[in-house]
């Protein structure tokens, strides 16, 4: 996919409805704009790429249904009720809350006019308001203060359940290791080229020492980076905002309670809709070890000021066609670039060669093996996932449920990926273990396919290339 104009792209994952913002103040001026008939290259496309692309998109597009096509989305309209379904109050589709209602009556009038694919060349010339955002005061919290004891207890490998984009997944882990002084990083998920992390570092921002969250990754085709701060601390409770909308826009709070945490994330489509929950995870710390390790090895944690912003976040570019930024997100099209070159062209104020101790795995995958045609369930555990006969260590027909708890990354390769790049993870040993789900139950199991756990011994600055063509066993 070749790299799209910045004023193009942006619509292909977030919808930042700027019309329809409760937060976004008007400013009454006489400006002309072009409007052209409704299309499908005109701007129906665009309205599914905002509201959809995620879910309805890839190899397995939820409910079947792939809206990445003309010929999908009219077959979609026409047979499978999706007029219906994007209108529906009470089940939202999506499932944050029903796109903007001016979006639903482009649709309507759409498939009304009989899905034309090119707008009428005919336009008109109408008179806008233009609009401006306000960003309101953040007031951070001075970790002199208060606060500085979330870094400690944020440590460890936390295992527990995931409810993410109104799916509730049964197994989930986060690895919080400290990766500086001051700093404490956890990978959640993989994606080629970057993996989606959330790292949090003492920062100063408007002149106070506190701490940021820098969330973000590679997620369908898009780079996105988005910063957020600590804004309030007590009784075991961090609440972390948008670094320049504040919490309208969206906010992530993580408590603790014994040996618990739990991290919920709200976010309103950058500031199109009220915020509405987009992540909850509840999980038990299961493992300190590797953390503590981490931990005497960089002299963590300290107050040592990783990024400095003394006006605050800078800007960032959305493009012509969306002027008002509402969000410290950085974001750009993937295409072919390289994780580094689109950190740069999204203008984020952190790019990954900022980010010390961290380490890359480049995979390729052969598929002479019997992982042709599959897709491929990568597994980065603690432990070997093979015993010492190269058996999969099972219970009753599954991997067992300690195996299970040792795993710290646990990303899939699509049937048509031959290569695969992870990125930001923690240095030291680990093992590497490939798995084919035929039932796709996504757990290991009897039946599927699997490789022999492959140990590695990770190192910052010296990125390892791995040629996989080794899955070659069966789970008994």
């Amino acid at each position: 996919m070749k790299l799209l104009h910045k004023s193009l792209f942006y619509s292909l994952l977030f919808s930042i409805g700027i019309q329809s913002c409760k937060t976004i103040n008007t400013q009454d001026q006489d400006v002309e704009v072009q409007l052209s008939a409704v299309s499908y290259n005109g701007n129906i496309k665009q309205i599914i790429d905002n509201n959809c692309f995620y879910c309805h998109s890839g190899e397995s597009p939820s409910a079947g249904m792939d809206l990445t096509t003309y010929d999908n989305l009219v077959e979609a309209v026409k047979n499978r009720g999706l007029l219906n379904r994007i209108n529906n109050a009470s089940n939202p589709m999506p499932q944050s809350g029903l796109m903007m209602k001016e979006d639903r009556l482009k649709l309507k009038e759409w498939a009304e006019k009989n899905f034309p694919l090119e707008a009428n060349t005919n336009s008109i010339t109408v008179k806008t308001p233009t609009m401006y955002y306000k960003a309101p005061e953040l007031t951070p919290i001075n970790i002199d203060n208060e606060g500085f004891d979330f870094m400690t207890k944020m440590q460890g490998h936390w295992v527990g359940d995931i409810f993410l984009l109104g799916q509730k997944i049964p197994w989930f882990a986060f690895d919080f290791r400290a990766i500086n002084t001051s700093q404490i990083h956890g990978l959640f998920e993989g994606g080629t080229m970057g993996n989606l992390f959330n790292t949090f570092f003492v920062a100063e921002y408007k002149g106070v020492k506190t701490i940021m969250l820098r969330n973000g990754g590679i997620l369908a085709d898009i780079y996105r980076t988005s910063y957020f701060v600590l804004t309030e601390a007590e009784n075991n409770e961090y609440l972390f905002v948008d670094a320049y909308g504040g919490k309208d826009i969206m906010w992530v709070k993580v408590s603790f309670k014994d040996n618990k945490m739990k991290m919920v994330s709200y976010t309103s489509r950058m500031g199109s809709n009220k915020p509405s929950k987009h992540m909850e995870f509840n999980g038990s710390l299961l493992h300190s070890d590797l953390a503590q390790k981490a931990s005497e090895k960089y002299n963590f944690p300290t107050k040592e000021v990783v990024k400095r912003f003394p006006n605050g976040m800078p800007l960032a570019d959305w493009g012509e066609q969306y002027p008002v930024v509402t969000s410290a997100s950085y974001m750009m099209q993937a295409g072919n670039k390289s994780y580094a070159e689109l950190g740069e062209l999204a203008q984020d104020p952190i790019q990954i060669n900022d980010i010390e101790n961290i380490a890359t795995v480049d995979l390729s995958f052969k598929r002479s093996d019997l992982s042709k045609d599959n897709k491929i369930s990568v597994y980065l555990s603690r432990e070997p996932l093979t015993d010492n006969n190269g058996n999969f260590k099972t219970e009753y027909g599954y991997i067992s449920e300690k195996m299970m708890n040792e795993v710290l990354l646990f990303p899939e390769i699509s049937k048509s990926q031959n290569n695969f790049q992870l990125t930001y993870l923690h240095e030291g040993k680990c093992y590497l273990t490939f798995v084919i789900d035929n039932n796709q139950d996504m757990t290991p199991g009897k039946g599927d396919y699997y490789s022999e756990s492959l140990a590695l011994d990770l190192k910052a600055g010296k990125p390892l290339k791995i040629e996989v063509d080794n899955i070659l066993k069966t789970i008994q």
